[in-house]
């Protein structure tokens, strides 16, 4: 095998330190990984594949191979906003046209934006994701335009269109920011802006950190661009109020907090969904714009997040109040971007650590689930094509030129061809567990995942551009470090605080050693993951014979122990009891409660089946629901809005089941059904049951003609006095798995 352009010291970095014989297996490696990828070449053709099944719509559908129009589809609540009918896809996805060298595809995309976009929309948006979407993709497209143009051959007769298109959403956005504390509304009418009586939104009270602190890099850049310093001074208005707000004893934020008052709404904190790109963006406007503000907040942040939220490898979310504890033991797949930001920081060890812990979540689900447990359980099953842990891999690898990371890059591509490859696309997985597909593929699918994939196996020299004169926007747009005014020193004489104040540089902070990596990850713990015991942790000694590429090796907490239940899920079950003949109330089923909704009833009620099952649509059957407790199938639309279309047919309540086949409350994780941001005008009692739970409910309806169901915090049993304490959850457990198998002969006992 010809391995020989792999010995130069720019392709490597310094292998000095590594044996002649390790050398060689190192490029082996990555001579076979860079080119052992089967489909790979295939899959960069593929925005082609979305601009003829899509244009002008904003997102493609891949399982119908048609484009998303927001309206004609059914509502998916806040993920819709997203949608402003400006072509979201093809905005987001311009410079990531450059960076896989298709110039004539992009130059043909630049045009159809400057004919066919418009702004001026009665449409009601994310003033986040068109911040970070639309505006960033416009800015990054300008800015790779210009860059073509001044080469000469390409683009002679752009005249700067996509800056304006950019310069007239921004003045779109701004109206947002137009409250008492500076603190941007969430939604806002790229028509009629916020408090305008057509413009369907300015009632709401509160905002996520992230959507409040996202904005910056994208504003600064729109400024610099069009001398025009409103959109800077607006966005770093906002990042001052939030550092202000902060919990100042230990310089923690959190997750919610009123635009009005700037008080905090949600006081967990963590790194992940609803905080995450505020500290990324703190990192990265210090890097773009030079000032040493943001560095200096972000390094205060960092500390608190190191000392209360980081237990390597793991990153649990603590009351920000009171962060010695941690309140829940789960994470979100969105704090996978954070390893990528400690690369930017230089703090290689904890990166090393947590990224190869969500690798191996990756390798058990194939994929990284919306949320799982500390230990690696599914929560959230769903599986978006977030970007986030591919994005992670690149800065790894970029840092450290191990092998290893090219390997992980390569598992990420090989399950996406294997298991989100569609006809006319790559579909979002439904559900992890079952490998279930939804007609779903939102725009960051290209402009980060397949950008992070290209660069993390594409040679610096290859490129159109020297990718290190950019940074990335959390979307993973490229605004250029040129825009700096005032660039702060990298000093070269490094000490113990050699991070603290430093240009990211890979080739001033990293040793460039994949034997560093190596060393990290074998540190010679192995956790051995045993069946319904959340924690296990063996300390082994080190294994001499151990994969070059790593062991399953991570440094638990060790004197993490088995918690019970529900504490470990954080949420107390609920009971769907039948009490209709002839079940007569043995028959007990554990239900998951929602966010929103009213308290439930302790009356009975008559089960009936929605029509449709799914409740997306106008409900067919009033006559029968009216009254009745409706049964509902997850998916196609939010649990909220199945709720208000069976609310306004007259139901008492829902009674959600689950759409993953086999799923049951004895294997899956409990969580709460959330609304879609607006649920007050809910007001009937909503439960959720797994699939299996779910199945004795349908089958009971299906056999009995009147089939009545109490739902309730704990059940009730004949002959026995009632007490005002809830079943545990292993009670509801025993009795609903019972049931289940025809042995239940009398009620459990109380507690």
């Amino acid at each position: 095998m010809e391995i020989a352009w792999c010995s130069s010291q720019h392709e490597l970095g310094d292998l000095h330190a590594i044996p002649s014989s390790a050398t060689d297996e190192l490029c082996v490696t990555l001579h076979s990984v860079k080119w052992d990828l089967p489909s790979t070449e295939h899959l960069w053709d593929f925005p082609s594949l979305v601009q003829k099944h899509a244009y002008p719509a904003d997102e493609l559908m891949p399982l119908s191979c048609r484009g998303r129009v927001r309206g004609m589809e059914p509502s998916r609540g806040d993920v819709d906003d997203a949608l402003g009918k400006f072509s979201l896809t093809l905005i987001d996805t311009l410079d990531t046209l450059v960076v896989l060298n298709k110039l004539d595809e992009f130059e043909d995309a630049v045009r159809k934006v400057v004919l066919d976009v418009r702004l001026d929309n009665d449409v009601v948006v994310s003033v986040f994701e068109t911040n970070i979407r639309v505006l960033g993709g416009l800015l990054g497209g300008h800015i790779m335009a210009d860059m073509l143009k001044a080469q000469g051959v390409r683009l002679q007769w752009y005249k700067d269109e996509l800056l304006h298109l950019a310069r007239d959403l921004g003045y779109r956005l701004l109206p947002a920011f137009n409250t008492t504390s500076g603190l941007p509304y969430p939604r806002v009418n790229l028509r009629y802006g916020v408090l305008s009586p057509n413009s369907r939104t300015g009632t709401e009270l509160d905002t996520c950190t992230a959507c409040a602190g996202t904005m910056i890099l994208e504003f600064a850049a729109l400024s610099r661009l069009t001398q025009e310093t409103v959109f800077e001074d607006t966005a770093r208005r906002a990042l001052d109020v939030l550092w202000e707000k902060r919990q100042k004893g230990n310089d923690l934020v959190g997750t919610v907090i009123n635009i009005h008052n700037g008080d905090w709404v949600r006081r967990d904190s963590g790194v992940g969904a609803g905080i995450d790109s505020y500290y990324e963006y703190l990192m990265k406007a210090y890097i773009l714009l030079g000032d040493d503000t943001y560095l200096d907040r972000f390094n205060a942040h960092y500390v608190a997040i190191m000392k209360y939220i980081s237990q390597p490898p793991l990153l649990l979310n603590v009351h920000m109040h009171n962060p010695t504890v941690s309140i829940r033991s789960w994470m979100d797949s969105l704090l996978a971007f954070f390893p990528g930001l400690q690369v930017l920081r230089g703090d290689l060890k904890p990166a090393i650590e947590t990224h190869e812990m969500l690798y191996q979540v990756t390798k058990q689900h194939k994929f990284l689930p919306e949320a799982f447990t500390s230990d690696f359980a599914v929560y959230w099953a769903q599986h978006p094509l977030r970007p986030e842990f591919a994005e992670s891999t690149y800065f790894l690898y970029k840092a450290t030129r191990d092998p290893y990371y090219l390997q992980v890059g390569k598992s990420i591509v090989e399950s996406l061809n294997e298991y989100a490859r569609v006809a006319c696309g790559f579909a979002a997985v439904q559900d992890v567990r079952t490998g279930r597909h939804e007609d779903r593929m939102d725009s960051f699918f290209l402009a980060e995942m397949f950008k992070y994939l290209y660069l993390l196996f594409t040679e610096k020299r290859d490129l159109p551009l020297d990718i290190d004169d950019y940074i990335f926007t959390t979307e993973a747009h490229l605004l250029p470090l040129s825009l700096s005014t005032a660039r702060p020193p990298c000093p070269r004489n490094m000490t113990e605080e050699i991070f603290t104040r430093s240009c990211p540089s890979a080739q001033t902070l990293f040793p460039n050693n994949p034997a560093f990596t190596r060393t990290i990850r074998d540190l010679g713990y192995s956790v051995t993951l045993a069946c319904r015991s959340p924690y296990s942790a063996v300390s082994l000694p080190p294994q001499p014979d151990a994969s070059p590429l790593g062991l399953f090796s991570l440094k638990f907490i060790t004197e993490l122990v088995d918690p019970p239940a529900a504490e470990q899920q954080g949420i107390s079950p609920l009971a769907v009891q039948v009490l209709s003949p002839p079940f007569f109330g043995r028959t007990v089923l554990t239900a998951g409660p929602a966010q929103f909704g009213m308290d439930l009833t302790k009356q009975e009620h008559g089960v009936v089946l929605s029509e449709p099952y799914q409740a997306c649509a106008a409900i067919s059957n009033r006559q029968e629901v009216q009254g009745k407790m409706a049964l509902a199938q997850r998916g196609e639309c939010m649990f909220a809005t199945k709720a208000r279309n069976l609310q306004e047919a007259g139901a008492s309540g829902v009674i959600f089941i689950d759409n993953a086949e086999g799923s049951c409350s004895e294997e899956m994780v409990l969580f709460q059904m959330v609304g879609d941001g607006s649920t007050s005008d809910i007001v009937i009692p909503l439960v959720f049951l797994f699939q299996k739970e779910g199945q004795v409910l349908l089958d009971a309806l299906s056999q009995h003609r009147n089939v009545d169901v109490l739902l309730a915090t704990k059940p009730m049993f004949l002959g026995e006095e009632n007490t005002d304490q809830p079943l545990s959850a292993s009670q509801l457990h025993e009795a609903a798995t019972e049931t289940r198998t025809g042995m239940v002969t009398s009620a459990p006992d109380q507690a």
